[in-house]
């Protein structure tokens, strides 16, 4: 028999999310989580931008500057895969395999930080 992956592309990762936030996503998996984040942007603030100045976004609804790789094991092909994953709650976005391929920074220039 075999043992069923810990992880599902659009689902939390892990299970309930990151940081000990009550993260919800009503809609299922691959649907928004919530709390979303601050959109308004306050121009006479010191701080003009909002949390909506990162460089990617996640289907989750999230900003980020680079997805959270996190080593998993995938056992429907046997072998170690990257979850990239939101930083904010920690949505699966996509997967790469094996592990070691995320770590080519030639072939993925934004996995680097």
């Amino acid at each position: 028999m075999t043992q069923a992956n810990r992880w599902q592309v659009g689902a939390l990762y892990p299970s309930g999310g990151r940081g000990g936030v009550a993260w919800k996503q009503p809609g299922g998996v691959g649907t928004l989580v919530y709390p979303q984040q601050v959109t308004g942007v306050d121009y006479f603030s010191t701080k003009p931008f909002s949390e909506l100045s990162g460089m990617m976004s996640s289907p989750c609804g999230h900003y980020m500057n680079a997805p959270l790789v996190q080593r998993e094991y995938d056992y429907t092909t046997n072998q170690s895969v990257a979850l990239l994953c939101c930083q904010l709650c920690g949505y699966v976005v996509w997967t790469i395999s094996p592990f070691e391929a995320a770590l080519n920074t030639v072939q993925l220039p934004y996995l680097v930080v």
